[in-house]
């Protein structure tokens, strides 16, 4: 019997850290163990097959994608189930009903529920295999969407989905946003092989597939895979799209032409021109869940009132202290149209990135600009940072160095006024550090 949320975390996560010296490096095709997730469910019932599953995925901003659709849901009056990962701060956060995180009292019985299907199949597995910690937390979600009577559920896949565990759930709906080159290894080594693993989510029984704007490459391989399965496929800039995109500092104003006919005048909480093509897209999702325009009155103030931590999040508005998931070259063109309109005379850029991601591409582009930049680690110890990483840094410009977040904020923090603006660049763990320091509520949204 578990007797905190504490537990249940590491018992989840167990089969993974037990056998993680043991696991072949690859492709996740060769890594990954996602039939596993589909037992499990099948074991409690198969609850998945009788829920109406929104399935997510795409590069960077699937868990904005994930929240602004279930928002629109949930105030045009449903309730709704909203599964996402990592969590920043705690591990209820990856399961949530209306946008309030699961209770300790439920995440512990439905941890007792699997323990016992959990231990069968962890007895029965090879050294080198795995159960998935993120496919085994979307087991015990379904299980409490079902408990709950959730009208829909809006489910973010991980960082593939062909060989995702969270892909295992039964879908009726795909929305995938852009796709670019990441984790380049797992997911192969370019655009076509990432958008392959991708693509994995279009599949029967789907009824429909919409997507961001693609490359040509990937919305070939996402064409292909809708026409194989014979599922509608609708795309932006086709089938809706947004228009009158401009950023200010209340956030991304926009507009919206889908189906059922135009949205004006739109604000959303969160900035980038990007949100704005993910708010086109969240509308033409739910749309066509609800099968009827969106009240529009409603849709403002959902929009408006969109909370996603670290995404370019406000924290501080003087000095201005932004924190963004900002991994790559590519995400770094999203915050580099944030700091361009900002235009603030000085900059410090505090940066925590893995070694296995795109550091230095952000690096370089922070470059560009009059800014003092901080590196630094995040707490995680599955996450590979090193002094390596300094050592390569300072070959592309001057680098301060400083080991933990805490600190480096507060070095940031000094000699600053009203014209320094203060980026804290990074993966999620970094978020997760930041959002402590600043001791900021996750578990409601």
């Amino acid at each position: 019997m578990f007797r905190n949320k504490k537990e249940v975390e590491e018992y989840i996560y167990s089969s993974y850290v037990n056998r993680y010296k043991h696991i072949p490096s690859g492709t996740d095709n060769f890594t990954r163990n996602p039939h596993l997730a589909r037992k499990m469910l099948d074991e409690l019932g198969a609850l998945d097959r009788l829920q109406k599953n929104i399935m997510i995925t795409g590069s960077k901003g699937k868990g904005s994608l994930s929240v602004m659709i279930a928002k629109i849901l949930e105030n045009h009056g449903f309730n709704i189930g909203l599964f996402t990962s990592p969590h920043l701060r705690d591990y209820r956060e990856r399961i949530r009903i209306n946008g309030k995180a699961i209770s300790e009292k439920d995440l512990l019985n439905l941890a007792n529920q699997l323990e016992p299907i959990y231990d069968d199949i962890e007895k029965s597995l090879p050294k080198h295999r795995y159960i998935g910690p993120v496919g085994a937390t979307a087991v015990m979600a379904m299980s409490h969407f079902y408990n709950n009577k959730t009208d829909f559920n809006v489910i973010e896949c991980g960082r593939g989905a062909r060989f995702d565990d969270v892909n295992q759930i039964q879908g009726f709906v795909g929305g995938i946003n852009k796709i670019f080159l990441e984790h380049v290894g797992p997911l192969g080594h370019t655009i076509d092989e990432v958008a392959h693993h991708k693509a994995g989510l279009i599949k029967r029984p789907l009824e429909a597939v919409f997507t961001a704007e693609q490359s040509k490459y990937a919305d070939l391989v996402l064409r292909y895979e809708a026409r194989k399965f014979e599922i509608p496929y609708f795309a932006y800039n086709q089938s809706f799209s947004s228009y009158d995109i401009s950023l200010t500092n209340q956030g991304t104003e926009f507009s919206v032409k889908s189906k059922y006919g135009k949205y004006e005048g739109l604000c959303l909480s969160l900035l980038g021109r990007h949100q704005a093509e993910n708010g086109a897209l969240a509308i033409a999702i739910s749309e066509y869940i609800l099968g009827r325009k969106l009240d529009v009155n409603i849709l403002r103030e959902t929009l408006k009132n969109i909370k996603w931590p670290g995404r370019m999040e406000i924290l501080e508005r003087n000095p201005l202290v932004i924190l963004d998931g900002c991994i790559s070259r590519e995400s770094m063109t999203q915050v580099k149209e944030i700091i361009d309109f900002l235009e603030f005379k000085k900059m410090k850029a505090i940066v925590a990135i893995p070694e296995d991601k795109d550091y230095l591409g952000v690096i370089e582009m922070l470059k560009a600009y009059d800014c003092e930049i901080i590196l630094t680690y995040a707490d995680n110890d599955y996450l590979k940072f090193s002094k390596n990483q300094v050592v390569e840094a300072r070959k592309i410009s001057t680098i301060k160095f400083i080991d933990n977040v805490s600190d480096s904020i507060e070095y940031a923090k000094q000699q600053v006024d009203e014209n320094t603006l203060i980026l804290c660049l990074g993966t999620q763990s970094f978020i997760k550090d930041v959002k402590t320091y600043y001791q900021e509520d996750t578990l409601n949204i």
